[in-house]
C-alpha cells in the first residue's frame, strides 16, 4: 500500500509534542457510572468565539460596539478563570488560539499563571488548537496547516505538554472535508467533533445510532479518526438550559421556601432530554454542549446552575442518570472504553444543507476578490518564510513574517475566507492582509541585502495590482529592474506580464542576454477604468530557479516590439490562435469552439459561455445570500451572443479578448511553451436595479465532448480528490429539492471530468463553486445578493466596489486537456505551480545598472529542483534553534492509476 504522508511536518510536530504529559484534561477525567443501565451525561462547558463576523476581531475581543453584540472575549476568559478557581471539579474547553493568544499577551503575569495552572491541572482542555476554526470548503490545505501550525506553536509555548490538543473541534464550519479529517489524523488527534451535516444524513444517523463513526481521512495513507456529529443541529445546550447572560432561560431556583422553586421541574426536563438523546447514541455516554457563541461573559451564572444541576440529578439514583463535568477528550475516552461497533465513512459532508431549500453552496464563491487576495497572500507568505530561513534573517524580519502569518491565519476563519462576514468586517480582514503583505516587501529587501552584503540597496517594491496592469512606482519609468521570486521547489518556466508605458522594450536576463518579449496594449475595458493603469504591458518568458529568484532588466527599445491587436467585431469566419502545442478555434459568434492538440492532431470540442442565475429574493422564506445559493430556475440566463473580439498574436502570447457584455469580458490565452489555455475573466460590476433589485449569480460554463455522464471530481482543500455525482449522494438517499444548488461542490484549486480516454481539468486561482453533468462544467465566479439569507449576518451580500456601483472581480482558470494516462502527472505540478505564482519585485532605482554591483543576481535555495512527486510544503523557523522543513507527496493521491513509490533522502544545510 502506498503511504507517503505529509512527511517531515507532522513528524516534527510529534517530536515536539510527544512527551509524557501529566494532569492534563484527558488525564483528570471524572468517573463515569460503571453500571451499563445508567446514562452518564457529560456536561461540556465551552464558548464558540468567532474571530470576526458581525464585529471585527478586535471589537469582539475588547467588547467594543456593544450595540451590535454585547460581548467581549476578554471577559469570557476572566470570568471562566475566576469560576474554575472556586471549584476544582469544574471544567471548561477553550478553542480559538487567536483569542487565547490575545488574552495571554494582554494580561499580567499573575493572570497568565492562573490560566496555565488551570490547563496543567486538567480543568481546562485546549481543543482544536488552530488560530481559528478554519473553513473546510474554501481554505487551501497549505493555509489550514499554516494556521494550525501557528496556533499549536503558541500553545506549546504557553502550556508545554498540555498545550497539545487531542480533540479536533470544528463545530461551526458549513460542511466538512475529508482532507480536514486526514490532517487531524496525521497530526495525532484522537477525535473530531462538529455540528453541521446535511439534514438528510443527520436524520439517517439519528435513526441508526451512528452519530459517532470512524472517518477515513485518506485511502492512500490509511488515516482514520473517531468522529462525532452533535445530537442537536447546533452546538448549544438543550432547550431550557442556557444560563448565559445572552439567554432567557430560568435559573434553577432551589429554595424550598419560595413560590418559584423549580428544582424538580428542571431535573425532570433534563433527565427527559438525556434519555431521549441516549436513545440515539451507540453507548450510554451522552455529550451535552453547555455553551454557544460568545457565551460565558458572565461565567458565574453558568456554573452556579450547572453545579445545582449535577447536585440534584445525582441525588436521585432512580433517575439512572449520572451528570459530570467533562471535556471532549474525556467524553471520547468514555465512549471508546465501551468499545462500540462504529461504522466507517469514506466521503465528505458537502454540500451541507440545513433544510430542503437551504443549501449552503453560495459561500463557495461569495466575495471572489477577497478570496483571490487570500490566495495571493498565502503565496507571498510561503515566499517570506523561505527567505527568512535561507538568509537567516534577524528578529525584526521574523516579526514582519509573523504579521502576515497571523493575518493569513485569521482569514482562514469560517466567516472570513467564506465571504460571510459583514462588509466592514471583511474590510478589516483585507486591511490586515494588506499590512501583512506590505511587510513581505521589507523581508524581501532585507533578504537581498543579506545575500549581497557588498552590493547596493535595491529598494524593491511589490505592486499588488499587477493583474489590473497597475504598478505606480514604475508607471513613468522606461528603465527598471525586476526581481522574479519563485517559492516553488521546481523551476518556473513561463510568462510574466509587466506594466509598461512605452511601445518598445528590450528585456535582458541577469547575464545581459536579451530575452524574447513582446509589448501589447493592455486590455482596455470600461470595467477597469483606473487612471493608474498602464497602456501597455510586456510579456516575457522567464526561467526562475526553485526556491530562488532571477533578475531581469527592462529598457526602452529602439525598435518597436509592439504587437497590434486586431478587432473582429463582426466575424465572417472562424478565428484561430495557436502556440507550440495547441490550436484554439473560435466560431462566427466569437465563442471558443474547439481545441486541437498539435502533438497528436486530436481535435476536441469545447464551448465556453457566461450565464447568470437570478436568485430568489426576500419574499420567500429562503433567499439567496452570503451563505445560501437558491436560484429561481434550473437554467441560467445566457448573456448576449454578440461578442466583440480582439485578436493578439505574437511570439510570447497569443490571445483572444472578448467583450461579452458591459459587465463581462475575458482574455483567452495560449501562453508560450504551455499545453493549456488560460481564461482570465473580468466580471462586474453586477448591475443593481433602482427598485426591487434582483440577485444575480454569474457562472462560466465549459461544454465539452467528454462523456463524463453524471460523474465529476473536485479537490478536497487543494490536496485530495473527491468523486462527485450529479443528483446523487453516497451517504444518504438524495432528494432533489434544489436541482442546481444541491449539486454544487467546492473547488479550492482544481476539478475535472473524464471518460475512458480523455480528461478535462480546470485549475482555479481561488476557491469557487462547481457543478458538472455529462461533459459540462459550470463554475460560479461572482455573485451579488440584495437580500439577507437569514443566517445571522443580517446584511445583504452587496459589495460596493471601488466607486459604489459594485465590485469588479478578476480571476483566472487554466483549462488542461489530457489523455487519461498522463493526466495525473500533468495536473498536479501545474496546480502547485499555480499556487506558487511568481512574486515580482521592482527596483525603485531608475539606474538599473546599479544591480551589476550585486553578487547574486540569480539564486536557488536548492542544489537541484524537486522531483515531480514531491512538493515542498513549508520552510520556516520554528524557533531560534529549529528550522521547520515540511514536504508532502501529492501526486500519489491524484489518480489510482499512478503508482509512484520512491525512497527519499533529504539533506538540509545552509550554504
Amino acid at each position: 500500500m502506498r503511504r507517503i504522508p505529509i512527511l517531515f511536518l507532522f513528524f516534527l510536530l510529534n517530536i515536539l509534542f510527544n512527551e509524557s504529559v501529566q494532569d492534563c484534561a484527558w488525564e483528570t477525567c471524572h468517573e463515569v457510572d460503571p453500571n451499563p443501565d445508567v446514562i452518564t451525561a457529560h456536561l461540556i462547558p465551552h464558548t464558540h468565539d468567532d474571530l470576526g463576523w458581525i464585529k471585527t476581531v478586535d471589537q469582539y475581543f475588547w467588547g467594543a460596539k456593544p450595540e451590535l453584540v454585547p460581548v467581549g472575549v476578554q471577559y469570557i476568559y476572566n470570568t471562566v478563570i475566576d469560576e474554575l478557581l472556586k471549584n476544582p471539579d469544574r471544567r471548561f474547553s477553550f478553542a480559538e488560539t487567536g483569542f487565547l493568544w490575545r488574552w495571554y499577551t494582554s494580561n499580567s503575569d499573575y493572570d497568565r499563571h492562573q490560566l496555565q495552572k488551570l490547563v496543567k491541572n486538567g480543568q481546562i482542555e485546549i481543543i482544536g488548537g488552530g488560530w481559528v476554526q478554519n473553513d473546510e470548503a474554501t481554505s487551501h490545505y497549505i493555509d489550514i496547516i499554516d494556521q494550525m501550525t501557528l496556533g499549536l506553536q503558541r500553545l506549546e509555548q504557553i502550556f508545554g505538554d498540555c498545550g497539545k490538543p487531542v480533540s479536533g473541534w470544528q463545530i461551526d464550519p458549513f460542511g466538512h472535508s475529508r482532507e480536514m479529517a486526514n490532517i487531524y489524523a496525521q497530526m495525532g488527534y484522537s477525535s473530531l467533533h462538529f455540528a453541521r451535516i446535511h439534514y438528510l444524513e443527520k436524520e439517517l444517523r439519528l435513526k441508526n445510532k451512528t452519530l459517532e463513526f470512524n472517518w477515513s481521512g485518506s485511502d492512500d495513507l490509511g488515516t482514520e479518526i473517531f468522529t462525532r456529529a452533535f445530537f442537536n443541529d447546533n452546538y448549544g445546550p438543550p432547550e431550557g438550559f442556557c444560563w448565559d447572560s445572552l439567554c432567557e432561560d430560568d435559573p434553577i431556583m432551589d429554595n424550598p421556601n419560595i413560590e418559584g422553586n423549580n428544582v424538580n421541574e428542571k431535573v425532570d426536563a433534563f433527565v427527559t432530554h438525556v434519555k431521549e438523546q441516549a436513545a440515539h447514541e451507540s453507548t450510554n455516554q451522552v455529550m451535552l454542549l453547555m455553551g454557544s457563541d460568545f457565551q460565558y461573559t458572565n461565567a458565574n451564572s453558568w456554573y452556579v446552575n450547572l453545579d445545582k444541576l449535577i447536585k440534584y440529578v445525582n441525588a436521585d439514583p432512580s433517575k439512572k442518570v449520572k451528570v459530570i463535568y467533562s471535556t471532549p477528550a474525556c467524553y471520547t475516552q468514555a465512549v471508546q472504553d465501551k468499545s462500540p461497533k462504529l461504522t466507517s465513512k469514506h466521503d465528505d459532508f458537502f454540500p451541507y444543507a440545513s433544510g430542503r431549500h437551504s443549501y449552503w453552496t453560495g459561500y463557495f464563491t461569495s466575495r471572489p476578490a477577497f478570496k483571490g487576495m487570500i490566495r495571493q497572500a498565502s503565496s507571498m507568505l510561503q515566499l517570506a518564510k523561505q527567505l527568512d530561513v535561507i538568509a537567516d534573517l534577524g528578529p525584526e524580519d521574523d516579526s514582519d513574517v509573523d504579521i502576515l502569518r497571523e493575518a493569513s491565519a485569521l482569514v482562514q476563519h469560517h466567516d472570513a475566507v467564506t465571504g460571510t462576514a459583514k462588509e466592514n468586517v471583511t474590510r478589516d480582514y483585507e486591511k490586515q492582509l494588506a499590512k501583512g503583505m506590505s511587510e513581505v516587501e521589507v523581508v524581501i529587501n532585507d533578504f537581498m541585502k543579506k545575500m549581497n552584503p557588498d552590493g547596493l540597496d535595491p529598494k524593491l517594491v511589490i505592486c499588488p495590482l499587477l493583474n489590473e496592469t497597475i504598478c505606480k512606482p514604475i508607471s513613468n519609468m522606461d528603465e527598471f529592474t525586476v526581481v522574479v521570486f519563485n517559492s516553488n521547489g521546481r523551476y518556473f518556466n513561463g510568462t510574466i506580464r509587466i506594466p509598461y508605458s512605452q511601445k518598445s522594450a528590450v528585456v535582458k536576463d541577469w547575464n545581459k542576454n536579451v530575452l524574447e518579449s513582446q509589448v501589447v496594449e493592455s486590455f482596455q475595458v470600461n470595467q477597469l477604468n483606473d487612471s493608474d493603469r498602464s497602456n501597455f504591458e510586456i510579456h516575457v518568458f522567464v526561467r526562475v530557479p526553485p526556491l530562488g529568484y532571477t533578475t531581469i532588466t527592462v529598457e526602452k527599445g529602439s525598435k518597436s516590439v509592439y504587437v497590434h491587436s486586431k478587432n473582429k467585431k463582426r466575424l465572417n469566419g472562424n478565428v484561430e490562435i495557436q502556440n507550440e502545442y495547441l490550436i484554439a478555434g473560435f466560431d462566427a459568434q466569437g465563442y471558443l469552439s474547439y481545441v486541437t492538440d498539435k502533438t497528436t492532431n486530436k481535435k476536441r470540442s469545447i464551448r465556453q459561455e457566461f450565464f447568470y442565475y437570478e436568485g430568489i429574493d426576500s419574499k420567500d422564506d429562503q433567499p439567496s445570500g452570503a451563505y445560501i445559493f437558491r436560484p429561481k430556475t434550473q437554467q441560467p440566463i445566457a448573456l448576449a451572443s454578440n461578442i466583440s473580439l480582439e485578436v493578439v498574436k505574437g511570439s510570447i502570447t497569443n490571445e483572444v479578448r472578448q467583450r461579452v457584455s458591459p459587465h463581462v469580458s475575458q482574455q483567452i490565452r495560449l501562453p508560450k511553451g504551455k499545453n493549456y489555455l488560460e481564461f482570465e475573466w473580468i466580471v462586474g460590476p453586477i448591475p443593481k436595479e433602482a427598485k426591487d433589485p434582483i440577485t444575480k449569480e454569474f457562472v462560466t460554463r465549459y461544454t465539452t465532448d467528454v462523456k463524463s455522464k453524471n460523474q465529476s471530481f473536485t479537490d478536497s482543500n487543494g490536496r485530495q480528490v473527491m468523486e462527485r455525482f450529479f443528483d446523487g449522494a453516497t451517504s444518504f438517499e438524495y432528494h432533489d429539492t434544489e436541482p442546481v444548488a444541491g449539486n454544487y461542490y467546492p473547488i479550492t484549486s482544481f476539478g475535472y471530468i473524464k471518460d475512458e480516454n480523455d480528461q478535462l481539468s480546470i485549475i482555479t486561482d481561488r476557491a469557487q463553486g462547481m457543478v458538472s453533468s455529462n461533459g459540462v462544467v459550470e463554475i460560479m465566479v461572482h455573485r451579488r445578493c440584495f437580500y439577507d439569507d437569514h443566517f445571522g449576518v443580517e446584511e445583504a451580500l452587496d459589495e460596493p466596489g471601488k466607486d459604489g456601483t459594485g465590485l469588479v472581480a478578476m480571476g483566472k482558470h487554466i483549462i488542461l486537456f489530457t489523455d487519461l494516462k498522463t493526466s495525473a502527472t500533468q495536473l498536479r505540478p501545474l496546480v502547485v505551480e499555480n499556487f506558487h505564482a511568481p512574486v515580482l519585485a521592482f527596483s525603485a532605482n531608475k539606474n538599473f545598472e546599479k544591480f551589476e554591483y550585486n553578487k547574486k543576481l540569480e539564486y536557488s535555495g536548492l542544489t537541484q529542483e524537486l522531483p515531480l512527486y514531491l512538493h515542498l510544503l513549508t520552510l520556516e523557523k520554528w524557533n531560534k534553534k529549529i528550522v521547520w522543513f515540511g514536504s508532502s507527496t501529492s501526486i500519489t493521491m491524484m489518480d489510482q492509476n499512478l503508482n509512484i513509490l520512491q525512497s527519499l533522502r533529504v539533506l538540509i544545510q545552509r550554504y
